[in-house]
């Protein structure tokens, strides 16, 4: 017998372990997590996203609420939470040891199904897992206490006007003053999430010659000659999308990442979790998407029939829940794989996968915007009202699809990163 339903039970609205069915993966912690953060949202979020939405900016202050509340230490640490942060509030209650990919994938599930929020913690996102991975003990200790109390705020800050996906070939300088005490930046930086709020700037520059070897990881505290304005971009305001320049900014050596050289390596790992994160967000968009669409449809009567009661509608619906369980079932496997191989092992084998799962999210969002958005008709079109959250879906599509990677790079990255692990299969059984 199954347990009870949780959340909306209209068909694909929800994950199916939310309506009562049976899960390899998720158990009374996953639960927890998912009953405390929604009950946040509600209460916290909710009621103030449209209004956030029309003004373009969520007030200041909820960040620090927030990491009250507990949710800076997961979101900085993705998979699992270090020992040395089991004194911060973990939301939810879930012990240090406890937390696993999983809780991960459930509190951005219920995150992206509150609204607004989100976009707040982008930077933290993907700014802090270098820190946490790569730097030394002296800076952590420094750095981590002042944005896990919500006092301070990073993003990471790689993409550059001229230099994508291109990420061998960035062109952000950081030389050292002749007394080896410091790095001179200079150079520019572009669409970085969150930047016009952060402090610290988690930022590839090239400290050596060309190529990814002359890359390196600098953390970069706000400080003269660093300036940040914001770019309005098609999904809209909240994620703070900024243009970051840096003319003659002194970083001390201390806050290099790793050794000189590194950089590379450590912004390419780092794009998997991102890539991840990606997928997870596609995930619960399209389940909002879904909720709205057919509820529309069960309501909604053209040519003397309910929508829902048209064959057509039936099978656009049908084709959205189709992708939408397959893209769970593979994201919840590569968390599973995760779960179960060191950080190493992880980016070596699953490095390609990852970036065909954020090609595949991105596709599949594609799809099921554009057909919930057929189906919602004029109110689709509409920012206000039924369709409102379908049209910021739509809206919203490209900031999913060309973020962590265009399409055709992570196909074609896909397919040599396979072919590398066959090579590497083949040699093992010659050795055999």
């Amino acid at each position: 017998m199954t347990s009870s339903a949780y959340g909306s039970t209209l068909p694909w609205a929800e994950p199916s372990w939310y309506t009562g069915r049976p899960t390899p993966y998720y158990k009374d912690s996953h639960r927890r997590l998912r009953d405390t953060v929604r009950a946040w949202c509600e209460q916290h979020v909710t009621p103030y996203a449209e209004e956030w939405a029309a003004s373009g900016v969520v007030p200041p202050t909820l960040y620090a609420t927030c990491a009250k509340a507990g949710f800076l230490v997961p979101i900085a640490s993705g998979k699992s939470i270090p020992k040395q942060w089991s004194n911060y509030p973990i939301i939810g209650g879930i012990k240090s040891e406890e937390w696993d990919g999983f809780h991960d994938f459930v509190l951005w599930d219920e995150l992206l199904r509150g609204g607004s929020i989100a976009p707040l913690f982008i930077g933290l996102v993907v700014g802090a897992p270098p820190l946490l991975k790569y730097a030394s003990k002296q800076l952590q200790d420094k750095i981590f206490p002042e944005i896990l109390s919500g006092e301070k705020r990073i993003c990471l800050a790689v993409t550059e006007p001229s230099a994508g996906s291109d990420v061998r070939n960035i062109t952000t300088t950081a030389e050292k003053t002749p007394d080896g005490k410091h790095y001179i930046v200079n150079g520019e930086k572009k669409w970085i999430t969150n930047g016009i709020y952060s402090d610290y700037f988690m930022t590839a520059v090239r400290t050596g010659g060309a190529g990814a070897e002359g890359i390196s990881m600098l953390l970069i505290p706000r400080s003269e000659g660093l300036r940040t304005r914001k770019i309005e971009v098609i999904a809209g305001p909240l994620s703070a999308t900024t243009y970051v320049t840096f003319e003659d900014v002194k970083v001390p050596v201390e806050y290099l990442i790793g050794k000189e050289g590194e950089g590379f390596r450590q912004t390419m790992v780092n794009f998997n979790h991102e890539r991840l994160w990606i997928a997870f967000q596609a995930l619960r968009g399209c389940r909002t998407a879904l909720n709205d669409a057919f509820q529309w449809a069960i309501k909604r009567e053209a040519f003397d029939k309910t929508l829902i009661e048209q064959p057509v509608v039936r099978n656009k619906l049908g084709n959205c829940g189709r992708q939408v369980e397959a893209l769970q079932a593979w994201t919840e496997q590569i968390v599973y794989e995760l779960e179960n191989l060191s950080d190493a092992e992880g980016a070596r084998i699953l490095g390609g996968t990852t970036a065909l799962l954020k090609v595949e999210a991105g596709m599949v969002c594609k799809y099921v915007a554009e057909e919930c958005l057929k189906i919602m008709g004029g109110l689709g079109l509409t920012k206000t009202g039924q369709g409102a959250r379908i049209e910021a879906f739509y809206r919203s599509v490209p900031s999913l699809v060309v973020p962590g990677g265009s399409e055709d790079v992570l196909i074609d990255l896909g397919v040599r990163e396979a072919l590398k692990l066959h090579r590497h299969l083949e040699k093992a059984k010659t050795r055999l």
